[in-house]
């Protein structure tokens, strides 16, 4: 039979006669796969197992839990104490090398850290900021940061004329975006930036200071005693200066410690005032940046402020999720 001059073979597309070998082979890998996957261990584990062992767990092991993967680090952040930004109470051991950590909202939560290669006959901590521990230079030795948790620490650059003491840092040095400000004696400014192998010298100079803050990717800087407002930023350094009135009496801030603190979104001035029976009294303001004025506030709401005094530094939480008292 012909067609178009070509022979058709009416056999050319029956398939092959079936290998009962070959299917045999198939059979075997088939029930092997399903008895292997019958005993194999899962890869997954479900989130409210991990979030079990969270809450079990001494709190360093679970900031090392949270590095698995990114589901386990989620599940961290809201169960693990360390992840919360209440603070800590550090003290050193020098001989052993090791340092306690405690809870100031949960006395039983509590441990030991060891710091391998960390220098700790310098932990006279001057400051700390998003999680890390500051360390200023003496004795012509560099600044030194350290984060207790994770155990890791940084020694910034040597600069020509040393930095004396640290101002303020916009992130956590591990984020490439941080900026750390520090100044020398004459109020000189310098900044680090992640990376940089030498401190950067501002020329210009920024408005002396009482309390200084991080806020939207701008340092704020607050001056009492001529009511003055500061915003700039570094690196070139560009700044404006707003006259605002200073809230309260003149000859009652020179009693008072002053500080900055982010709050919910807002900007706020905390005074802290020593009465003649030497209780303390706190008065806050919040900063109307459009009409160039502070409002004071009468409640925090669901918000608690901690305050390191002699260092005026504050930061705010949620007390709810924190676990401590409101307002």
């Amino acid at each position: 039979m012909t067609n178009n001059g070509s022979e058709l073979d009416p056999d050319r597309n029956a398939l092959p006669p079936p290998n009962p070998h070959k299917s045999a082979v198939t059979t075997d890998k088939k029930q092997k796969r399903e008895i292997e996957s019958e005993t194999r261990p899962t890869r997954y584990i479900p989130i409210d197992i991990v979030e079990s062992l969270l809450t079990s767990m001494n709190p360093k092991d679970a900031v090392r839990l949270s590095v698995a993967c990114k589901d386990w680090r989620a599940t961290a952040a809201k169960f693990d104490p360390t992840m919360s930004k209440t603070p800590w109470l550090i003290t050193t051991e020098f001989q052993n090398l090791t340092c306690s950590l405690r809870s100031v909202v949960d006395k039983e939560v509590t441990f030991k850290i060891e710091l391998h290669g960390y220098p700790v006959t310098r932990t006279l901590f001057c400051n700390c900021s998003h999680g890390w521990l500051v360390v200023n230079p003496s004795n012509h030795s560099r600044m030194l940061l350290l984060n207790p948790f994770s155990r890791a620490w940084l020694q910034l650059p040597p600069c020509l004329l040393e930095p004396n003491f640290f101002l303020c840092m916009s992130s956590a040095p591990s984020n490439p975006d941080c900026v750390l400000l520090a100044r020398d004696f004459i109020n000189q400014l310098y900044v680090w930036r992640p990376g940089d192998q030498l401190w950067t010298f501002e020329k210009d100079r920024v408005e002396l200071f009482d309390t200084i803050i991080s806020f939207e990717g701008q340092f704020y800087t607050w001056n009492n005693h001529i009511g003055c407002l500061t915003i700039f930023r570094v690196l070139p350094l560009r700044l404006r200066k707003l006259m605002v009135p200073c809230p309260i009496d003149r000859s009652d801030y020179f009693n008072s410690i002053t500080s900055l603190v982010e709050c919910g979104g807002n900007i706020l001035l905390v005074y802290v005032m020593e009465n003649a029976d030497e209780s303390l009294v706190v008065i806050l303001f919040q900063l109307d940046l459009e009409k160039k004025m502070w409002i004071k506030l009468e409640s925090l709401g669901d918000r608690a402020l901690f305050m390191n005094i002699p260092f005026k530094h504050a930061f705010s939480v949620l007390a709810s999720e924190a676990r401590c008292c409101a307002n």
